[in-house]
């Protein structure tokens, strides 16, 4: 169980400073004259994809240890954090306030990065028009063509309206990108009731 405690605790507090970091970024490029839309979009996939890895982490580690904990009839079934607690040395304030340190910094990132990647459109790699307008249909538009050669799509806009390429854009993957998303989502979907189930069995 103290291996998980300290998987717990380094996660929770490396993602924190790395999420508000990343989010700074996106907003303001770190003194970079206005990033494009296809720039900010492709570093909100990104904070999506490391929020959903912290997030699945976090859920799962700490639905393991509940399991555990309520095996043994522990008081606290949350997790210690390490940086402040030590063995049965336990503090009920600092245990389940990491806990919903570590939940708000992931709910909040997941919500705020989601929301960046939403405003993506499928463009063909070298063009200034999505192939349709709307999330879904632009997906639906690229599936319907398919990609012979990579780099065939990227997920905003990858070229200005002089006809530049705009550096910093990722190409959207078919049957790729979008996956990675989905199957994070349900690791951690999966993880939530993995741990509901063992706080309901402890109530019982």
């Amino acid at each position: 169980m103290k291996a998980l405690a300290k998987f717990w605790t380094w996660t929770g507090q490396i993602f924190i400073p790395l999420a508000i970091g990343w989010a700074i970024y996106i907003r303001n490029g770190f003194g970079e004259s206005a990033p494009r839309d296809g720039v900010l979009i492709s570093r909100g996939y990104w904070g999506l994809v490391v929020a959903l890895l912290a997030g699945t982490a976090l859920v799962w580690t700490c639905a393991l240890y509940v399991r555990l904990a309520a095996h043994r009839n522990m008081r606290l079934l949350v997790p210690p954090n390490t940086m402040f607690e030590e063995g049965k040395d336990r503090n009920a304030v600092i245990s389940y306030g990491t806990a919903c340190a570590f939940a708000l910094a992931i709910v909040t990132s997941l919500i705020m990065f989601g929301v960046r990647y939403s405003d993506s459109l499928v463009y063909g790699w070298n063009a200034r028009a999505p192939l349709q307008l709307g999330f879904w249909g632009s997906r639906l538009k690229a599936y319907e063509i398919g990609c012979a050669s990579h780099p065939c799509f990227a997920v905003g806009p990858r070229v200005d309206d002089a006809g530049h390429a705009v550096f910093g854009v990722d190409e959207y993957v078919l049957y790729l990108t979008d996956s990675a998303i989905v199957v994070l989502s349900l690791l951690l979907g999966s993880g939530l009731v993995y741990l509901g189930a063992a706080l309901i069995g402890r109530s019982r």
